[in-house]
């Protein structure tokens, strides 16, 4: 994976579409832009098409089908995931020997609980958005060659996006649970 820090979105992008004060330091920002790219955008492209996109943004060359994809399905998915991953980190601050929680004399502060609908329901628009990239790409898979050509050790684009972190694959079903299921006509393992 090339060493590449571009970002997908800027600071300035991530505060004009969310609910990200301007005043919040760009420099707060920036680490979870990158880290939401790196765990919800890069599983989707794949390393080559991540790493095109990376190495066009940082020569300034975006263009064409790579704009698109960038400005239409990238870009829109990364601004979510980016904010749901930095809004535990904007109450919260972690100077010299200790971890202090900011607030002022004129507003009190957020609970966790406060914030956890705001995280989620940032993850569920990045999810929706991430789902669009991963049809848009499905279906224009052959504009894109990054996209099929990983190799080795190289991260392969997943079409997974929602998942409920239960498994109900049966692999190895019980004999009689197998014949009561045919005998409902329910059985799909058959």
């Amino acid at each position: 994976m090339a060493n590449s820090q571009a970002l997908f979105v800027s600071a300035n992008r991530l505060k004009r579409d969310t609910a990200i004060g301007g005043s919040v330091d760009d420099d707060l920002i920036r680490p979870y832009v990158y880290m939401a790219q790196q765990r919800w955008i890069l599983p989707v492209l794949g390393t080559d098409l991540y790493n095109k996109l990376c190495s066009d943004i940082d020569t300034g060359s975006v263009s064409g089908v790579y704009a698109t994809l960038l400005d239409d399905y990238v870009i829109p998915a990364t601004v979510q995931y980016a904010f749901s991953q930095l809004i535990p980190y904007l109450r919260v601050r972690f100077v010299n020997n200790a971890v202090v929680v900011m607030n002022s004399e004129q507003s009190a502060a957020a609970t966790y609980d406060d914030l956890k609908p705001l995280i989620d329901q940032a993850n569920d628009m990045g999810s929706f958005h991430r789902q669009r990239l991963i049809d848009y790409l499905c279906d224009n898979s052959s504009d894109y060659p990054e996209y099929t050509s990983n190799t080795g050790s190289d991260l392969c684009p997943t079409t997974n996006n929602y998942t409920q972190g239960l498994n109900v694959d049966i692999v190895n079903p019980d004999l009689k649970y197998q014949a009561f299921l045919t005998a409902i006509g329910k059985c799909n393992i058959c």
